[in-house]
C-alpha cells in the first residue's frame, strides 16, 4: 500500500467526521420554537383569580404561534357541566381568546387545547372562581 491510498483514506475519514460535526452543530443553531410545545404563558382570568360574577373575557397567551382554528376552550362549571366556548380565530398569533357569558358564582375550571405552528399539541387547565 503507498502513502497516496493511505492518506485518501484519512481524509476521507476526516471528511465524514466533519460533516457530521457541522450537521451536530446545525441542529443547535436552529431556533429552539421549531421543536417546543405551545407554553401558556399568561391567563386572563388568572391561575386562582376570582372575577366579578357575569360575562367574562378569556385570554390565554402562548410563547409561539397557535392555530386557533385547532384550538379549544371548555368551560367547566361549578355544577360539573362543561360548555365548550367559541375561539375568536382573528386573534393574535400567540393568542387562544374567548367569552364565557353569564357565570354564576362559583368555581370553575377553563380547559384548553392548543396546537402550536408547529403541529405539536398542548393542554392544560387554569382553575379561577367567579363571585
Amino acid at each position: 500500500m503507498n502513502n497516496t491510498s493511505v492518506m485518501h483514506g484519512n481524509v476521507s475519514f476526516r471528511q465524514r467526521v466533519s460533516g457530521v460535526a457541522l450537521a451536530i452543530a446545525l441542529l443547535f443553531l436552529l431556533p429552539h420554537a421549531a421543536f417546543a410545545h405551545a407554553v401558556l404563558v399568561k391567563s386572563l382570568p388568572a391561575q386562582g383569580a376570582t372575577v366579578k360574577a357575569g360575562d367574562v373575557e378569556i385570554t390565554l397567551t402562548y410563547n409561539s404561534r397557535i392555530d386557533a382554528l385547532h384550538s379549544s376552550l371548555h368551560l367547566v362549571g361549578p355544577d360539573g357541566k362543561a360548555q365548550t366556548l367559541a375561539v375568536d380565530a382573528h386573534a393574535a398569533p400567540n393568542l387562544l381568546v374567548g367569552k364565557a357569558a353569564a357565570l354564576a358564582a362559583g368555581a370553575y375550571k377553563l380547559q384548553w387545547q392548543v396546537q402550536a405552528s408547529d403541529g405539536h399539541i398542548s393542554r392544560g387547565v387554569v382553575t379561577f372562581r367567579a363571585g
